[in-house]
């Protein structure tokens, strides 16, 4: 299996590695690019708001014929109403610079 060292290099937007083999030779480079705070945010409301999906799902199965949600269980999917409302805002206005109420 291939191992990889971390390469300082002055590129702040990349991850340089060199590429080793089994036995120890280098075989090559490799590099990544590091995400920027906007990419890390967006990424972290979208991971949110798949979650939100399924506590959505949980919160409407609640309601059945002889069951509904109690008065804590409306009041904290109304907290999470705001919150999956304020990262589809977010998302859409492209304003990541935190992830705060999402």
């Amino acid at each position: 299996m291939n191992t990889r060292k971390l390469v300082p290099t002055s590129d702040s937007r990349v991850r340089l590695f060199q590429v080793f083999n089994d036995a120890g030779q280098q075989i090559g480079t490799d590099e990544e690019l590091i995400p920027t705070p906007d990419e890390v945010n967006a990424a972290t409301i979208r991971s949110r708001l798949l979650q939100a999906l399924a506590a959505n799902a949980a919160y409407q199965a609640l309601f059945t014929p002889t069951n509904t949600p109690t008065a804590a269980q409306t009041t904290a999917q109304t907290r999470r109403n705001a919150q999956q409302n304020s990262a589809l805002i977010r998302l859409m206005l492209e304003q990541l610079d935190t992830t705060d109420g999402t």
